[in-house]
C-alpha cells in the first residue's frame, strides 16, 4: 500500500515499460499523484501530469521533480538496445547519475532502476542463474555494459541521504507497446523466413510480460523501506509461480523435433536452483539494496517461443525447419560484422551482429526465487497468455499503422 502522501513519478514513462507502469500506478493507486517524465508526451489519457524532462540534464530533473512533488521515482528511460555508444553513455551511465544525484537534492526517498537480465551474460550459458552471478565486465554491447554501470551507480546510492534504492533485472519484454521484441519476430514471418533456425532449439530463455514487470515494479516501491525477510522464511521450497502453465501447452510446430519440452515431460520447476543461493540464509534480506530478476518464470526454448508467436499471429506452422549449424551462425554473425564495417556501420547496426546471435546460441533463464521470497513476487499473467495478448496488441497495431499510412 502507498501512503496518502506518496506521489510517485516514472522516468521514461511515455515508454513501453514507463507508460504500462504509469497506468498500473493510477489503477492501483488512484488517489496518490502520478507524473510522467520525458522529452516527448505520447499518451495523452486523463489521471497524470506530464513534465518535460531531459535525463542528462540534473537541473531539468530537479524541476520537474520539484514541480510533481514526488517521493518515489522509477527509473525506466532506456535507448533502444541497439542504440550507438554514444546514446548508451549518455542515457544509461550519465543520465543515471543526473537521476540519483536530482533524488537526493529533491528529498526522493525511493528509486527503483529498470535494468536488463544481459548485466550478467558474457557469452557463457545462464542456466536457473541466480543474483549472485556477476555482472559481465565485456564491453562488447554499449546497451549492456552501460546498464552494468547504471545498475552499480543506484544500488552504491543505496542509504545516501536518506535515498533507498533497489534493481529489477527484466528478461525480454512483450506486450502492449512492445515495438523490439514481437515486431523482431513478426519481421521474419513477414519475410517468409520462418523455415530457417540457427542450432538445434535446445537453449531455453526466459521471457516476461510487461503485467508482470509492472507488478514488479509496484510492490518494489511498497517493499523498500520495510523490514527485512527473516531467514527463517527461506527454510521452505517454493511451488510453482501461481499462474504457471506447462511449456508444453504453447502452440509450436507440427514437426515432433521442434517442441520443448516432449509432450510427456513436466515443466521446469521453478524449485530447481544450480546454486542453491538460499540454502543456508542465516540473515534476514531486505530489499534496499538488491538486484532482482524479474522473468515469467516459465523458461521456453528460443525457437519454440518464436513459433508460439507466428502461430498467435496467423495460425502459422512451418512448412519444413532448415536448420543451420550454430558454428555457421556464428560465422555468418561475423561476416555481417565485417561487412557493416566495410560500409562504416557500426557492430550493433549491422542487422546480425554476433553479440546477438550469442544469445540465440545460450541458455539464458533465471532463478527467481529471490524476487518471490523477498519481492512477494508472482507473476500475474502467464507465458502462454501473455503471448496471445502481446500478439494480438501488435495485429491492432499494425492496422493502425496501414491506415495511417492509407490517411496520408
Amino acid at each position: 500500500m502507498a501512503s496518502p502522501t506518496e506521489s510517485f513519478a516514472v522516468i521514461g514513462g511515455e515508454g513501453f515499460v514507463g507508460q504500462a507502469l504509469v497506468q498500473g500506478l493510477l489503477s492501483r493507486y488512484p488517489q496518490n499523484p502520478v507524473a510522467s517524465f520525458g522529452l516527448t508526451q505520447r499518451t495523452f489519457t486523463s489521471g497524470y501530469r506530464f513534465f518535460r524532462t531531459d535525463i542528462t540534464s540534473i537541473d531539468s530533473l530537479a524541476t520537474s521533480l520539484k514541480a510533481s512533488g514526488a517521493t518515489t521515482v522509477f527509473h525506466t528511460a532506456s535507448p533502444h538496445a541497439h542504440a550507438t555508444r554514444e546514446v548508451c553513455e549518455a542515457v544509461n551511465v550519465e543520465g543515471t547519475k543526473a537521476v540519483v544525484q536530482a533524488c537526493r537534492e529533491a528529498g526522493v526517498t525511493k528509486l527503483v532502476f529498470t535494468s536488463t537480465m544481459t548485466t550478467v551474460f558474457d557469452g557463457q550459458p545462464l542456466i536457473n542463474a541466480d543474483e549472485r552471478m556477476p555482472t559481465t565486465e565485456s564491453k562488447e554491447v554499449p546497451y549492456v555494459w552501460t546498464k552494468v554501470e547504471a545498475e552499480r551507480i543506484v544500488l552504491e546510492a543505496n542509504g545516501v541521504e536518506g535515498l533507498l534504492t533497489c534493481a529489477l533485472r527484466l528478461a525480454g519484454i512483450i506486450g502492449p507497446g512492445d515495438r523490439q521484441v514481437v515486431p523482431g519476430f513478426m519481421k521474419v514471418l513477414h519475410n517468409g523466413q520462418t523455415s530457417f533456425q540457427i542450432g538445434n532449439n535446445d537453449h531455453l530463455y526466459d521471457f516476461v510480460h510487461v503485467a508482470n514487470v509492472v507488478h514488479a515494479h509496484i510492490i518494489a516501491a511498497s517493499k523498500l523501506g520495510a523490514p527485512p525477510v527473516p531467514a527463517s522464511t527461506f527454510e521452505t521450497r517454493l511451488p510453482l509461480p501461481n499462474c504457471t502453465v506447462p511449456r508444453r501447452n504453447l502452440p509450436t510446430s507440427l514437426h515432433p523435433e521442434q517442441p520443448f519440452p516432449p509432450s510427456t515431460d513436466s515443466p521446469i520447476p521453478s524449485s530447481r536452483n544450480r546454486f542453491q543461493q538460499f540454502y543456508e540464509q542465516t540473515e534476514p534480506l531486505g530489499v534496499a539494496g538488491e538486484a532482482f530478476f524479474i522473468t515469467n518464470g516459465e523458461p521456453i526454448a528460443f525457437w519454440t517461443f518464436a513459433r508460439a508467436l507466428w502461430n498467435a499471429y496467423d495460425g502459422h506452422v512451418p512448412r519444413y525447419c532448415i536448420k543451420i549449424p550454430e558454428s555457421a551462425g556464428m560465422l555468418l554473425a561475423e561476416c555481417a560484422e565485417f561487412a557493416g564495417w566495410l560500409r562504416g556501420v557500426a557492430k550493433e547496426d549491422c542487422g546480425m551482429p554476433k553479440a546477438h546471435v550469442q544469445y540465440v546460441l545460450s541458455d539464458m533463464y533465471f532463478d527467481i526465487e529471490k524476487a518471490r521470497r523477498v519481492l512477494g513476487y508472482e507473476p500475474v499473467l502467464s507465458l502462454s497468455d501473455g503471448i496471445k495478448d502481446a500478439v494480438a496488441w501488435y495485429k491492432e497495431d499494425e492496422e493502425r499503422q496501414k491506415k495511417n499510412q492509407a490517411g496520408k
